[in-house]
């Protein structure tokens, strides 16, 4: 069974069918209980049963139930039954025995009430037939799709909109149309409220459409047929009461009934003609914008560079732009309502990008995303915006998508890593170089350095003792007096202090106990030297077990807690200096701590400061770091940390 589009008028109506066709089953069972009682009879006990029938079948077509196929069978056997029963009702009228039925029902009351049968009108069993006929049919459609349910609905409204109309005005010869009896009023009311319901109950039919579609002539009858109808029997129905009551001559009815009516009539086309010109101009307007919008929309599309796109529920292709349909190399006939396995030559890339589309779909958010495709132009890769499409009561519709073209700029991407690459690489080469120029360097220099200190070891070292042995044959030599004494003394203090100093700097040159001993022993002479030449009192925190490094890291270290010391002695104004040495199996670090003034913090990372620019360069030959920071309180610690391992 077809179902209406659930619009919020066609809601309406069927909830207006339901409740016709519960009052109709209801009137039909209150005239059937009404039998029992001494009370008049309202209509025929027959057309009473085939109301509350036919009202039941209305009720079970009314509701969405009817798509379950137990419920539209049990409707069409309920409907069958309505139109057996009308048939059978118009059979016997014709045959003179209409009251057959209703002689049976009355018999069960005789006993009570003494009630004699109740003669049918044609009129009502004829209405009874054509009812159950036209339930029964409710799903019918011929070839130009009517429905014949649609005119016998209308027409047995009609049918029995007379004899109300005689009821209502008085006229014996269309409340009884030309029988002995006339046409019950209950009876009457009710198949015209039948026929009303089985119009409203399917909203979207031919007659019907023409009403409830939102198009300007359905809104017109809407808003003006009820109004117009209304006034038109209400005014009619005081015009003719007037009339019988004598209030003026009957030959006055039909002026004044045309000058009411023409009256009413036109105020009420007039306003329904103005209301409906005014939103045509909006709707105009509206169409004038929405033209204007899509011009915009399709100039944009049209000639911009980037694929943009729309996709149904399914995945499937149902607009395109020139640009998308270049990069897919179809025409727009060869690609719309195809899905991505159509339109792509790949089915592992097709897979993943309805894949991501229906992720997309679910999740009910714009996403962007990096999809790299092989297309007939070659391989290209795109960044896509897609967003879920949603109609204006939120219902997902399908997908809408942008992508740009981002094929160069990867490759610009790759190339730039590829010469990053490279260029660390060349870094790396140069830097070991440089390492192995800065090695091999200090290891001239430190070879120098032996060659000054042998030299002034062995020469020099040996003309001072020699000096000082003929300075000794010459003291012996000189006269017993005080004068000579006093000469030979300070020439002993200045050959004493010329042979320290020379062996300081041998020393400095030439760490023997470093060379003989090792680093521990190399780091305590040179801080007893230190001390003893500037006052300044050093602790030394070194390992209880012998330091196994290479002479290169030895060297290094030894050197650097020179230099350390050196700036200590110039710009600390320190009494106190801590070196501390720890090495474990990866590395050795050494601390110098001083509790001087502290090093400002703009000469920390002042490049043209040679001390510590000396030091970060010689750790940095070897792999490691040198730092400088000032202490919290006072003073400045320099830490030392080399790899344990060349």
């Amino acid at each position: 069974m077809q179902s209406d589009p659930a619009t919020p008028l066609a809601l309406r109506c069927r909830r207006i069918a339901l409740g016709i066709a519960l009052a109709v089953a209801l009137t039909g069972a209150g005239v059937l209980l009404l039998w029992r009682l001494p009370l008049p009879h309202l209509m025929p006990a027959n057309v009473a049963l085939g109301l509350l029938l036919a009202g039941i079948t209305l009720a079970l077509q009314s509701q969405p139930l009817i798509r379950l196929l137990p419920v539209r069978l049990l409707a069409l056997c309920i409907a069958a039954l309505v139109a057996a029963l009308g048939l059978v009702t118009v059979a016997h009228g014709l045959s003179m025995g209409g009251a057959d039925l209703d002689a049976f029902l009355a018999g069960l009351t005789l006993p009570l009430t003494g009630s004699p049968a109740m003669p049918i009108h044609p009129v009502s069993a004829f209405a009874l037939a054509l009812s159950g006929i036209a339930l029964l049919l409710q799903d019918m459609r011929t070839r130009a799709r009517h429905a014949p349910t649609e005119f016998m609905a209308l027409s047995l409204a009609a049918l029995n909109l007379v004899p109300l109309a005689g009821l209502a005005y008085q006229v014996p010869a269309l409340a009884d149309l030309g029988n002995t009896i006339a046409v019950p009023a209950a009876a009457a009311l009710a198949f015209f409220s039948l026929g009303a319901g089985m119009l409203l109950s399917q909203p979207s039919r031919s007659l019907m459409a023409i009403i409830t579609d939102n198009v300007p002539g359905g809104q017109m009858l809407r808003r003006s047929l009820p109004q117009t109808l209304l006034v038109l029997v209400l005014l009619n129905w005081i015009i003719s009461r007037g009339a019988l009551l004598e209030l003026y001559g009957q030959a006055l009815v039909s002026p004044i009934l045309t000058l009411l009516n023409s009256s009413v009539i036109l105020v009420i086309f007039w306003r329904t003609a103005a209301t409906v010109n005014d939103e045509y101009r909006a709707r105009l307007q509206s169409a004038s914008d929405l033209a204007q919008a899509s011009s915009l929309l399709i100039a944009v599309s049209d000639n911009t560079d980037d694929p943009i796109f729309v996709k149904n529920r399914d995945g499937k292709l149902i607009f395109a732009n020139p640009a998308m349909l270049r990069s897919l190399g179809k025409s727009r006939e060869e690609a719309l309502y195809r899905s991505s396995s159509e339109l792509l030559p790949d089915p592992d890339e097709a897979a993943q990008v309805d894949r991501d589309d229906q992720h997309i779909m679910q999740g009910r958010v714009s996403v962007t995303l990096e999809q790299t495709l092989h297309l007939p132009q070659g391989e290209r890769t795109y960044s896509s915006t897609k967003a879920p499409w949603f109609d204006a009561s939120g219902q997902l519709l399908g997908l809408i998508g942008i992508s740009t073209d981002i094929s160069t700029r990867k490759e610009m991407e790759r190339q730039l890593k590829q010469r990053e690459a490279e260029l660390e690489a060349t870094v790396s080469q140069r830097t070991a170089v440089l390492r192995k120029l800065g090695d091999h360097l200090e290891s001239v220099r430190e070879e120098e350095k032996r060659s000054i200190a042998r030299e002034l070891h062995d020469d020099m070292g040996a003309s001072l003792t020699s000096l000082n042995m003929h300075l000794d044959s010459i003291y012996k030599a000189l006269p017993d007096e005080p004068k000579w004494a006093d000469k030979a003394t300070r020439v002993r203090t200045l050959v004493a202090s010329l042979v320290a100093t020379t062996r300081r700097i041998q020393i400095g040159l030439r760490p023997i106990m470093l060379d003989l001993f090792g680093l521990k022993a190399g780091i305590i002479e040179q801080l007893e030297e230190f001390e003893q030449r500037t006052g300044i009192t050093c602790k030394t925190s070194l390992p209880d077990d012998e330091v196994a490094l290479a002479h290169k890291l030895e060297i290094t270290l030894y050197r650097m807690l020179q230099e350390a010391l050196n700036n200590v002695a110039k710009h600390a104004q320190a009494t106190k200096v801590d070196v501390i040495l720890d090495v474990d199996e990866d590395q050795a670090v050494l601390t110098v701590r001083d509790d001087g003034i502290g090093i400002p913090s703009e000469r920390i990372n002042n490049q043209s400061t040679y001390g510590i620019r000396g030091l970060s360069e010689r750790a940095s030959f070897l792999g490691g770091t040198a730092s400088v920071f000032a202490n919290p309180v006072r003073g400045t610690t320099v830490r030392i940390t080399l790899p344990a391992q060349l």
